[in-house]
């Protein structure tokens, strides 16, 4: 979902609404960052398109959701309803306590090596052993690897 023309038409406006000219922002680095921006030569990490929203005092949120209306063809409105509907479905299903579970005071929280645990994968492996089901048998119900269904299956993960 790359966004470059879409970053580069809306820091383009907004830095023209705001009557902001090159040299009223920044020292020269950031200045040949804006530009090669702006002509959608280069693309963006999310902390650096941060750092230039401040520098055009326009909220970060809202220019991604400038960019993100403009790829999907649709009217900002539209997308911002669309992403508090889906914040509502996260929030509704527990997942701003797992928001808050990722981290530790400003940092993230550490979590153990290896793959993250797919939840539904383990319920999936649990409920076939329950069911009196061999290990071959959920790789082939599944579609999982054996040694993903050994890890579920001698798991002393609670279930949910």
């Amino acid at each position: 979902m790359p966004l470059k023309t879409e970053i580069a038409a809306t820091l383009r406006a907004i830095r023209q609404q705001r009557k902001l000219s090159y040299d009223n922002l920044g020292d020269a680095a950031f200045r040949t960052t804006l530009s090669l921006l702006e002509r959608g030569k280069s693309g963006v990490s999310i902390g650096k398109l941060t750092e230039l929203a401040q520098a055009l005092e326009f909220d970060p949120v809202a220019l991604m959701a400038l960019c993100v209306s403009l790829q999907r063809g649709e009217r900002f409105e539209d997308t911002l309803a669309s992403a508090q509907a889906e914040l509502k479905r996260f929030a509704e299903a527990g997942g701003i306590e797992l928001l808050h579970q990722q981290m530790d005071g400003k940092n993230l929280a550490k979590r153990s090596p290896g793959k993250p645990l797919r939840i539904q994968s383990l319920l999936a492996v649990q409920a076939l052993k329950a069911q009196g089901k061999t290990q071959a048998e959920a790789v082939r119900e599944l579609g999982l690897s054996h040694s993903t269904v050994q890890r579920y299956w001698h798991s002393d993960h609670p279930t949910p």
